[in-house]
């Protein structure tokens, strides 16, 4: 089963779910900077000898249809605050989703707290290589088109367009969802580093499955389009972004129709085409292949890790 067929209704919501008509908010990086302030001065004053503070919220979107229907849209938000101090000699940390100054404050004094019980256990203190400050700094990815700004009816009618293009052509079935994230990262240290980050992702996903109603038999497709770290720019085609051969794939610009179509034709022609006979071939792998091997490698190490 493809990935894009495994994204059903209901979806695993990751965060706190907000209100499909809540407009998209930057973020204030005075307020960042303010809170981050309350964890490195609060560190400090218990006896840090170093300390920095990670600010996260994380905004994410799910569109998912199938066929002519919508199966699910949901907004959600994970917001946070991870402080990270030095104190004894030794590392301490803590964490914690209130963001209000007095939790904060709170969470620096434990991760104090943790570092300074951690120090009991120390055979050598950590020593921090020099580093300069940086002052306030901030970086936004190089997005055209904020995806969150798009209004959510027009990427619905973009997903049931090419759901619609996909039926003419011949597929039994299609799931297609969009997915979306904004990440909204604030990093401060007591050596004077104030940096924001704002990062954006986007990922057009389908799967079309052709069956064959005398035999019972099917075949599938997925799209050809990629996790991509950029707007909305992505899903506006543009003929100079495409790579034509036996099967169309794309660049920095996805025409999610053009896809849909070519998709439903190969899942048919898959279901007719002969087996390959037993010999000797060469075997080009797809960069999707790789993507794909490298994820699992990710995932096994993770495993381990956790072991």
């Amino acid at each position: 089963m493809g990935l894009g067929a495994s994204m059903l209704a209901n979806i695993p919501v990751i965060g706190n779910p907000i209100p499909l008509d809540r407009p998209w908010d930057p973020g204030d990086g005075t307020r960042k900077k303010q809170l981050a302030d309350v964890a490195l001065n609060e560190a400090r004053s218990k006896g840090a000898a170093y300390a920095d503070v990670r600010i996260g919220r994380y905004l994410n979107q799910f569109i998912v249809t199938r066929e002519d229907k919508v199966e699910n849209i949901v907004n959600t938000e994970s917001y946070g605050i991870g402080i990270r101090v030095i104190a004894n000699g030794s590392w301490g940390f803590a964490s914690t989703d209130n963001m209000n100054k007095d939790s904060i404050a709170k969470t620096a004094q434990l991760a104090v707290t943790i570092a300074k019980e951690n120090a009991r256990l120390l055979i050598a203190a950590v020593q921090l290589a020099p580093q300069k400050g940086y002052g306030e700094v901030s970086w936004k990815g190089p997005i055209e088109k904020n995806a969150f700004e798009v209004p959510i009816k027009d990427k619905v009618d973009l997903l049931l367009a090419a759901n619609n293009a996909a039926m003419k052509n011949g597929a039994t079935y299609i799931n297609n969802s969009l997915f979306q994230v904004n990440e909204q990262k604030y990093f401060a240290s007591s050596e004077g580093s104030y940096i924001d980050q704002d990062v954006h992702r986007i990922w057009p996903t389908f799967t079309v499955t052709k069956v064959d109603s005398k035999t019972g038999k099917f075949e599938t497709r997925n799209a050809l389009s990629a996790p991509m770290g950029m707007g909305y720019e992505y899903l506006i085609p543009k003929d100079e972004e495409k790579i034509k051969g036996i099967a169309t794939v794309y660049k920095k610009r996805y025409n999610m129709l053009e896809d849909a179509e070519q998709a439903a034709l190969q899942a048919t022609q898959k279901l007719t085409a002969k087996p390959v006979e037993p010999g000797k071939y060469d075997l080009i792998l797809d960069p999707t292949t790789c993507f794909l091997l490298f994820m699992n490698l990710w995932a096994i190490q993770q495993n381990l890790t956790a072991c």
